[in-house]
C-alpha cells in the first residue's frame, strides 16, 4: 500500500521554461526522496504501524524545440532503494534506460510523463518520478506569484484514486547556487485525496488532505538548479476490515540536486 500511496501523492505538477535556443537543453539531476507512513490499526486489531524508506533516482532530463512548445525526453540512468522500499531491488534495476516523453507547451505547462515502452519496472518507478521537476518560469522578479492546480488519478482495476493539488509560488530573492546566480522561489501546497484501493482485508476507502512546502532555484536563463520540499497529508482508510477509520499520516520529502 505505502507505494501505492507514494506513487500517487508524488504526482503533482510538472512544467519549466527553457533556455530560448534551438539546440536541445539537456541537464542531469539526482533525487533523493524520503517517505514515512505511520498508520494506527488499533481499531482493525494490529496497533500502530510504521513504515519509512528512501530512494535516489539518477535521471538525464532533455528539452527539444517542438511546434507549439518543446518536447520532453526523461531517460533513467540509475534508481535505488533502501532495504527497506517496497519495490525490489530487481525492479530498481530493471528501470534504468527507462524512457519517458512529455510536451512542454509554450505557456510553460508540461504534460505528463508517458512511458515510451510499457513495462512493470517503469510502471513501478514512474510515481517516484512525478513531481521532481517544479513549475518554472522564464524571467521572473522578486515579488511575482502565480498558482497551479492539479488533479492526478490512479486507475488499475478496482484501484482508483484521486489526488487534487494547489500549489502557489513565489519569487522571494536572488542569490548564488553551485556558483551560479539564480532567483529563489518558495511554494505551498494544499491537496485532498480522495478514492478506493484493494487489500487483503478487503476493498477500503482512502480520503484525507495534506500540505506542505518547498524551496527551488532558476538560473536568469531559465534553467531549474534543484531545491527540496516537504509534504504531509493525513488520511484515514475504512472498509469492513475495522470497526472505524484508520489515520495515516504521511509524509514525504523531495531533494533536487543537479548534476554535472
Amino acid at each position: 500500500m505505502a507505494a501505492r500511496l507514494f506513487a500517487c501523492m508524488a504526482a503533482g505538477a510538472l512544467a519549466a521554461a527553457a533556455p530560448v535556443s534551438t539546440a536541445p537543453v539537456t541537464a542531469r539531476y539526482r533525487i533523493d526522496q524520503t517517505l514515512t507512513q505511520d498508520i494506527d490499526a488499533t481499531a482493525a486489531g494490529k496497533g500502530k504501524q510504521s513504515i519509512s524508506f528512501t530512494t535516489s533516482s539518477f535521471v538525464t532530463l532533455t528539452l527539444s524545440d517542438s511546434a507549439g512548445g518543446r518536447s520532453v525526453r526523461v531517460v533513467v540512468d540509475s534508481m535505488r532503494g533502501d532495504s527497506t522500499a517496497p519495490v525490489p531491488a530487481e525492479v530498481f534495476d530493471s528501470a534504468r534506460g527507462a524512457e519517458f516523453h512529455a510536451f512542454l507547451s509554450a505557456a510553460g505547462k508540461l504534460s505528463e510523463l508517458e512511458a515510451v515502452r510499457v513495462s512493470d519496472a517503469a510502471a513501478r518507478v514512474q510515481g517516484f518520478l512525478s513531481d521532481f521537476f517544479p513549475w518554472v518560469k522564464a524571467g521572473v522578479r522578486t515579488g511575482e506569484q502565480w498558482a497551479d492546480t492539479s488533479s492526478k488519478a490512479t486507475t488499475a482495476g478496482t484501484d482508483s484514486v484521486v489526488v487534487k493539488r494547489v500549489t502557489s509560488y513565489r519569487v522571494v530573492g536572488s542569490e548564488t547556487r553551485d556558483a551560479r546566480k539564480a532567483v529563489r522561489i518558495a511554494s505551498e501546497y494544499q491537496s485532498t485525496v480522495a478514492g478506493t484501493q484493494p487489500t487483503p482485508n478487503g476493498p477500503a476507502r482512502i480520503e484525507g488532505a495534506g500540505k506542505g512546502s518547498g524551496t527551488y532555484f532558476v538560473s536568469p536563463e531559465g534553467l531549474y538548479l534543484g531545491g527540496d520540499w516537504q509534504l504531509r497529508s493525513a488520511l484515514t482508510i475504512s472498509g469492513a476490515f475495522a470497526t472505524e477509520p484508520l489515520p495515516i499520516t504521511i509524509t514525504q520529502t523531495t531533494k533536487v540536486t543537479t548534476l554535472k
